[in-house]
């Protein structure tokens, strides 16, 4: 992910454990209320299951987990993020979705000590006195199952 050095941004601002995250908002195709979720056997931890999103199977990320934050078990109205940057649909479980926001270019700073190979953190945003962690989807999305169905 690229912060374009010229334009206003737009940034979907989302909390996990009372801090704040962003992806950008092209990144997002919905946000959706907690639906029935179906596990998938001997998959990561943090792959919550499989969610019916309109007749297609698309793989729901716990962000806590996957972040390594304490987990939270999901109520009815968790919100799941539905992206669709990595090529296929994939939903994210956060503990709330807060706003859409417009950042310029300047209110960015790569994160050092935090990014790194295999760090789903790849920016820090300023908005205000708030900072928040922008993640990387591709980064977040790693390691899911294949989707290619059987051979």
């Amino acid at each position: 992910m690229s912060v374009s050095t010229s334009a206003l941004t737009q940034w979907l601002v989302f909390r996990l454990q009372a801090h704040d995250y962003a992806l950008p908002i092209g990144e997002v195709a919905e946000v959706l209320r907690m639906v029935a979720l179906t596990p998938v056997p001997e998959s990561p931890v943090w792959l919550s299951g499989m969610a019916n999103l309109r007749g297609r199977a698309i793989p729901v990320i716990d962000l806590r987990r996957r972040l390594g934050l304490p987990p939270e078990a999901p109520g009815l109205s968790t919100p799941i993020i539905v992206t669709h940057a990595t090529g296929r649909p994939v939903g994210l479980i956060a503990d709330s979705v807060s706003e859409v926001i417009t950042l310029p270019a300047d209110a960015f700073e790569p994160p050092d000590a935090l990014a790194g190979p295999g760090r789903a953190v790849s920016w820090l945003a300023h908005a205000g006195e708030r900072l928040i962690l922008v993640l990387d989807l591709p980064r977040l999305t790693a390691g899911l199952p294949n989707a290619d169905g059987p051979q």
